[in-house]
């Protein structure tokens, strides 16, 4: 059985600070962002940013 590992996650925080400093956390374990940082009005977690799993930002492309 092959199983495959997600390799795109959407992370949210109640504020742009607190997504900031989780998005280096997640650097940390080779998740990088490749989006903008999108504000959603109406969601319990409004600041939100897509991950993606790999060796850097300099190897994907920017998503808009």
């Amino acid at each position: 059985m092959i199983t495959k590992r997600p390799t795109k996650k959407i992370i949210g925080a109640k504020t742009k600070k607190a997504l900031e400093k989780q998005i280096k956390v997640e650097a940390n374990s080779r998740w990088y962002p490749i989006s903008e940082i999108k504000f959603f009005e109406y969601d319990p977690r409004p600041y939100q940013v897509l991950l993606r799993f790999g060796k850097g930002t300099e190897n994907t492309k920017q998503v808009n």
